[in-house]
């Protein structure tokens, strides 16, 4: 898996949902998934989420994150579309988790 690939933990995978129960997220890292969730879930950022991303990160690195985030949304879109297959390693992993593919 990707996330494996960057060091992304168990644990930290496993709670991507609920970032406060992983010890291991910072502020930054908690700020980056609720701007992802809410970017990805309704297509829009907040007045008071932008306002934290502002005090964060720079203005390139803002928007290098939403490009991040908007090309992983659209590689889901076509993934989705076409249901791409999952190599057998990958879905038996998955398979452990709680969070679906």
């Amino acid at each position: 898996m990707l996330s494996r690939s960057v060091g992304i933990t168990e644990q930290e995978l496993a709670s991507m949902e609920t970032p406060d129960s992983c010890p291991s997220f910072n502020d930054v890292d908690k700020l980056v998934l609720i701007y992802s969730e809410n970017l990805t879930a309704t297509n829009e950022v907040g007045d008071e989420v932008y306002a934290r991303l502002q005090k964060a990160f720079s203005n390139e690195e803002i928007m290098e994150l939403a490009m991040t985030v908007g090309l992983s949304a659209m590689v889901n879109r076509v993934h989705a579309t076409f249901e791409t297959d999952v190599d057998d390693s990958t879905q038996d992993f998955v398979s452990t988790l709680s969070c679906p593919l």
